[in-house]
């Protein structure tokens, strides 16, 4: 599997970055999947821990008309993470985004898998531009 990030998505979570003071930021990725490849159109943020409840979580796919490819959250805690692996959740994708010691963002993309319990699985990104692993937004 791999992830492609427009720009727009690009430029949104650079935006972002520069907005907000507090690195607490989640959201949700907007776009499509054809085959194994995830096509990430743009990003909605949303409240901190991504959904009040499972239910809330649903009709938020059904009223994106289905395009809700996963999440985002800026250096996420386990109790985070934990909230999105679910049954809800599985073949979703997550990108995880750390800031590094040159104050860049360092984005991990990873799906939500599942054999005997759910985890994270790293994919890579389709990119010629950044390390296929991660991407790098200075």
């Amino acid at each position: 599997m791999e992830v492609y990030l427009s720009e727009e998505a690009l430029t949104s979570f650079a935006a972002l970055r520069l907005v907000l003071s507090g690195t607490n930021t989640d959201g949700f990725l907007i776009g499509h999947k054809r085959g194994l490849m995830f096509f990430v159109e743009r990003i909605f943020p949303s409240r901190r821990g991504f959904f009040s409840s499972e239910e809330i979580f649903l009709s938020f796919i059904k009223l994106l008309d289905n395009k809700i490819l996963g999440f985002y959250s800026y250096q996420p805690d386990q109790k985070k993470i934990n909230k999105i692996l679910a049954p809800s959740s599985y073949g979703k994708l997550f990108l995880n985004i750390d800031i590094n010691t040159k104050s860049q963002l360092v984005i991990k993309p990873f799906v939500i898998e599942y054999q005997n319990d759910f985890f994270l699985s790293p994919i890579k990104f389709k990119s010629h531009r950044q390390r296929k692993d991660q991407w790098i937004i200075p």
